[in-house]
């Protein structure tokens, strides 16, 4: 499929929506989008489900999103970075037991919590670097719908907050890895110390 940007994306759940005789907010629908990720053959099989869930209604809310889609993990662990990234530590902490209640290794977060730190450092350089949406998306091998949202949370930061918060992933897991601390207890710690009011 397709590089599509948001509105491109936008236009084309709600087109499938209309088509089924269903209403959905703009807003719900880039909810959805931000839910179930960018792969059109993901997108069109929740979709699927929203239409089989909803039957006898003509209007598909946020709370029918929640209930019957199934969120892409590499979405949830975005959701995580961007409320550690907001300083907002109750959100990021249950959205990691959520993960964990969904038996994903810890050790698989903290790689994938810390490679979003990764995108994000290399956004933040473009942006500091005066590329645009479109050339970022481009040179940091990301979806134009995703790269909005990346460029949101990189201006949370400083250049060298990020490089910092990289380094402090990686020594969490070599501590992990020598037996200095269980792995969930690692990732519980890299949540609390980036997430903490300054």
């Amino acid at each position: 499929m397709t590089v599509q940007d948001e509105n491109t994306l936008r236009r084309w759940v709600l087109g499938l929506v209309k088509k089924e005789k269903k209403q959905m907010e703009g807003a719900d629908a880039a909810y959805f989008l931000n839910k179930v990720g960018t792969d059109m053959e993901n997108i069109t099989q929740e979709l699927e489900k929203l239409f089989c869930y909803t039957i006898g209604r003509d209007r598909i809310t946020r709370d029918d999103i929640d209930q019957i889609c199934v969120t892409q993990i590499t979405n949830h662990i975005f959701e995580m970075v961007n409320a550690v990234a907001g300083k907002d530590q109750k959100r990021a902490l249950d959205l990691y037991y959520e993960l964990l209640a969904l038996k994903e290794p810890p050790m698989r977060i903290l790689f994938l919590m810390t490679r979003e730190y990764r995108l994000l450092f290399h956004v933040k350089g473009l942006m500091v670097n005066g590329y645009g949406k479109k050339e970022i998306a481009s040179k940091a091998g990301i979806h134009p719908f995703a790269a909005g949202r990346y460029m949101d949370a990189a201006k949370r930061y400083e250049l060298g907050e990020l490089r910092t918060v990289m380094e402090e992933g990686a020594q969490l897991e070599q501590n992990v890895k020598t037996g200095l601390m269980t792995d969930t207890l690692a990732v519980e710690l890299f949540i609390v110390k980036n997430s903490g009011k300054q």
